[in-house]
C-alpha cells in the first residue's frame, strides 16, 4: 500500500511493569487491565524500516539533501539506500569529482546507520568515473540480504551510455519547449502523440531526447541477478533499485531481468526523471520517486513533483510504504525554518 504523508508523528508508550506470573515471551510488560487496544505489537523479528532517497543532481539544491539526511538520522532507520544521481559528474575532471565526492560523504557520513549507493547517469557517465566509482565505494551492481528480504542494486548505466547534448537542444529548441516535451514524456502515451503530430517540432525534440534515454545492462549483471535470485529462492521478499525506470523504456536485458523475478513478490524503486510516479505491473509495485534536492521534474502545481524520502517499513506480510516531504520533517525543537529550497515556479 502506499499512501503519502505530509509529516512525522512521535509515539512514546509508558506502562507500569509488574512482576509477572508466569514467564511471557513478549516484550511488553503491563498490568492486564491496561486501557489499550488487543493488536499485536510491532517489532517482531522479521520486521524492520528502511529509508530511500530520491535524486540530488540536475541542478542541486543546496543543503535539501544534507538537511533530510540529518532529519532522516533521527528517525533511526535500519539503513538508507539511494536510487541514484547523488553527484552533478558529468565531467573526467577528478578534482571536480574528489570535490563532489567529498560532499556527499561528508552527508552520508553524519548517518548513524548504513547508507547504500546505487549509481545514476549523473555518477557515473564515462569511463573515467566508473573507475573512480569502483576505487571509491566498491560494486556498482550487487545484492545483499537483510532479515531474509533480498535487495537487487542495478546499474543502468552498464556500461556509461553516450550523455545527450542538453545545452545544444536548449540553444535549438528552448527552454520551454524543453520542459513541455519531458512533461508530456512521462505522462499519458496517446496525448504524448497526438501532441507530437499537432506540432512535429516538439515530436523531432521527443525523439532525440527519447534516444538518450536507454539503459544498459551487461551480461555479467544479468548473471549477478540470476545467480543472486538462485541463491535466494526462500527470501521472503526482493527489492530492486536502479536508477532510469528500465521498465518505461524497450530494453530486452530489463525483460530478462523482470522473467527471472517472475513469480517472486517484488518491488521495483527507481528515479532519474524527478518526478513522482506509480504504476502496477504484473500485479508488483513499481515505483519512480521525485527529488531529494535535485532540479524538480515540473512545475509546483504538480503534486508528483515533491522533494521527500520513502519509508518502507517491511513487515511479516511485505511492505507499508509511506513517502515523507524533506519540508514535513522536523525535529523536537519544533518547527525551524525549511529544510527544502524553493523549487522554481
Amino acid at each position: 500500500m502506499v499512501r503519502p504523508l505530509s509529516g512525522i508523528g512521535a509515539l512514546a508508550l509508558c506502562l507500569a511493569s509488574p512482576a509477572a506470573a508466569r514467564p511471557d515471551p513478549s516484550p511488553y510488560r503491563g498490568v492486564l487491565d491496561a486501557a489499550r487496544t488487543q493488536k499485536e505489537f510491532a517489532g517482531t523479528s522479521g520486521e524492520f524500516r528502511f529509508v530511500v532517497v530520491g535524486d540530488r543532481t540536475g541542478k542541486h539544491r543546496p543543503g535539501v539533501f544534507e538537511a533530510a539526511l540529518d532529519r532522516v538520522d533521527q528517525l533511526r532507520p535500519d539503513f538508507v539506500i539511494n536510487i541514484g544521481d547523488l553527484i552533478e559528474g558529468n565531467t573526467e575532471d577528478q578534482a571536480q569529482l574528489d570535490r563532489e565526492w567529498r560532499e556527499i560523504e561528508a552527508a552520508t557520513g553524519r548517518l548513524s546507520v548504513p547508507f547504500f549507493y546505487v549509481p545514476g547517469n549523473h555518477d557515473l557517465t564515462n569511463a573515467v568515473q566508473l573507475a573512480d566509482w569502483r576505487k571509491r565505494l566498491g560494486a556498482d551492481y550487487y545484492h545483499f540480504r537483510y532479515k531474509d528480504v533480498l535487495f537487487l542494486v542495478l546499474n543502468t548505466e552498464d556500461p556509461p551510455q553516450p550523455k545527450i547534448a542538453r545545452s545544444k537542444l536548449f540553444q535549438e529548441y528552448g527552454g520551454d519547449a524543453m520542459k513541455r516535451v519531458f512533461e508530456v514524456l512521462q505522462g499519458d502515451p496517446a496525448e504524448a502523440r497526438a501532441l507530437f503530430a499537432r506540432e512535429p517540432k516538439l515530436g523531432e525534440l521527443a525523439g532525440k531526447i527519447q534516444s538518450s534515454e536507454n539503459v544498459a545492462f551487461s551480461a555479467a549483471q544479468i548473471g549477478m541477478v540470476r545467480e543472486a535470485l538462485a541463491n535466494n529462492r526462500d527470501a521472503r521478499w526482493t527489492f530492486v533499485l536502479m536508477h532510469r525506470p528500465a521498465w518505461k523504456v524497450d530494453s530486452p536485458a530489463f525483460r530478462e531481468i523482470e522473467g527471472l523475478l517472475k513469480g517472486r513478490p517484488h518491488t521495483v524503486l527507481a528515479g532519474h526523471y524527478h518526478k513522482y510516479a506509480y504504476e502496477r505491473r504484473a500485479g508488483q509495485d513499481y515505483i519512480q520517486l521525485g527529488t531529494t534536492g535535485g532540479m524538480p521534474g515540473g512545475t509546483t502545481d504538480d503534486p508528483n513533483v515533491v522533494d521527500h524520502v520513502m519509508w518502507v517499513a517491511m513487515g511479516e506480510h511485505g511492505p507499508s510504504i509511506s513517502n515523507i516531504r524533506v519540508d514535513g520533517l522536523f525535529g523536537k525543537e519544533g518547527p525551524v525554518p525549511a529544510v527544502s529550497a524553493p523549487l522554481p515556479r
